[in-house]
């Protein structure tokens, strides 16, 4: 395969994960041995937990330069961990749908699992009380899937509420 070939499919495969993701990651392309340098990048020094002192240096990748632009830094990790979500569920764009807008109200995304709707939330720090509203807030959705960047925290989720699904997620190291 020619090189031009190849860095079409590339371009091509992370537009498509792009569409369904918002924001992705280059650790996470290289993962799938993509190559997103020739999309919009914007490289920080984030928390992946917050109020922790562990940082690292990630280079998030969008479609356009503003939606790196205009967003806060939590922003972007957060919708780096819920893109980190679906990954590690393999689920499908037709079955995934992110919602942005949300914040108390609605999961980070949804996924359709035949008829049932699964909510999808991304926590890297809330509160307890935080916690506990989202989860009594999701209970109409037939399941649901909490993931955090910390096994620690994981396991406080898991025993805290064992009909959750809990799953730690990694949207900063090439390797997992």
């Amino acid at each position: 395969m020619d090189r031009l070939a190849q860095a079409n499919r590339n371009r091509q495969a992370i537009e498509e994960l792009l569409a369904v993701d918002d924001v992705l990651t280059d650790a996470m392309l290289s993962r799938v041995g993509l190559d997103g340098t020739r999309f919009p990048g914007l490289t920080l020094s984030v928390q992946p937990m917050r109020k922790s002192s562990w940082t690292v240096d990630v280079t998030f990748r969008a479609a356009s330069d503003s939606r790196l632009r205009d967003a806060l830094i939590s922003s972007l990790s957060h919708a780096a961990g819920t893109a980190a979500m679906r990954w590690q569920l393999a689920a499908s764009a037709e079955q995934w749908t992110i919602d942005r807008g949300g914040r108390f109200h609605r999961p980070d995304a949804v996924m359709k699992d035949g008829e049932e709707l699964v909510a999808m939330e991304y926590d890297a720090g809330y509160d307890r009380r935080t916690i506990r509203r989202k989860v009594r807030q999701f209970e109409p959705y037939s399941g649901l899937v909490w993931a955090t960047p910390s096994a620690i925290r994981s396991a406080r989720m898991k025993a805290d509420y064992p009909h959750v699904e809990v799953i730690t997620v990694d949207y900063w190291s090439a390797q997992t």
